[in-house]
């Protein structure tokens, strides 16, 4: 992990954005590419909120956790496999909110240009396959190697973000992609690959809400209000798909279909932390340490909290 004075600087670069207050201690959270600003503006959940919000985009999972666990953001959204990556290393971070969406052909997949002669997870024996380390794209092209009896040592992995991986496969330096919308959204509109794997039953489809110790302690009323929002949000935007995916492609710069194709069909809705995730969880990490990733000393049922849940289960 980058040291936390970098971080913190870094963090200076960002634009904040901030939802009016009653003078309440902000909420500090942050995504992938201002993805929940951008949703619960869209939804309306932004007005009328009775504390600041600050919004900080980072462009993948790593920065975000590190920012979590630094302290320097309070909550924010992250895969389970890039969760537990961060949490193995000492991160220190809890999830408090799950969403979840059906697993598409492309919402996680392994892409291949059109005219690669691979043909199926076996396949990839032997050939070099780029992702982000730690990433869900990481995980999949690992439970794909599993799923045919071999393990990641059967294939070169080449670590990169998606922007540098995407450029490699067009290159001919990596013979696949692991990766995840939007980006295999993109790749798909752009012509020119194919999926080679799809996440269909090897990925669980619950995307993550995630809170360090401080914030839990310190603005728990905050917390528990700005889930709500989200999971409010998530309705809405099931309910309104082409206007949701339009304000999106706005956002991005990419195409409206990019965004239409990927909410059209994974249906994200907010569930409570539940003994699913605690199980996905637990797979996930038992596939990374088996695979050398992680060490031991993942517990999974000790990396959530539910006291968020609309149950209200206290633990």
């Amino acid at each position: 992990m980058m040291g936390k004075g970098r971080l913190l600087a870094g963090l200076l670069c960002l634009a904040l954005g901030s939802a009016p207050g009653l003078g309440a201690e902000a909420l500090r959270v942050s995504s992938q590419k201002n993805s929940l600003q951008v949703l619960l503006q869209a939804a309306g959940e932004l007005e009328s909120v009775p504390y600041p919000i600050e919004f900080a985009a980072f462009g993948a999972a790593a920065p975000t956790a590190e920012a979590l666990s630094a302290g320097a953001v309070d909550v924010g959204t992250l895969g389970v496999a890039p969760f537990v990556f961060a949490a193995s290393a000492g991160a220190g971070l809890k999830t408090v909110g799950v969403v979840r969406l059906k697993v598409t052909p492309t919402a996680v997949a392994i892409v291949v240009p059109e005219g690669s002669p691979l043909t199926d997870a076996a396949s990839l024996v032997g050939k070099r396959i780029t992702t982000t380390r730690g990433s869900i794209g990481h995980y999949l092209a690992l439970a794909a190697l599993r799923s045919v009896g071999r393990s990641g040592r059967d294939a070169t992995f080449v670590f990169l973000q998606p922007g540098e991986s995407r450029g490699l496969l067009a290159n001919g330096g990596a013979d696949a992609w692991a990766t995840w919308d939007p980006y295999t959204s993109m790749v798909q509109l752009e012509g020119g690959t194919r999926v080679l794997v799809s996440g269909e039953g090897l990925f669980a489809g619950n995307m993550l809400l995630v809170a360090n110790p401080a914030a839990i302690r310190d603005k728990p009323e905050q917390l528990r209000d700005f889930l709500q929002r989200v999971g409010r949000a998530w309705d809405w935007a099931n309910a309104h798909v082409e206007a949701f995916s339009a304000i999106q492609a706005r956002q991005s710069g990419l195409p409206l279909e990019v965004h239409l194709r990927s909410n059209r069909y994974s249906q994200p809705r907010r569930v409570d932390v539940d003994e699913a995730l605690v199980q996905d969880l637990a797979d996930t990490a038992r596939l990374y340490r088996d695979e050398g990733v992680i060490g031991p000393g993942f517990e999974a049922e000790n990396q959530v909290d539910r006291q968020f849940n609309s149950t209200r289960q206290v633990q």
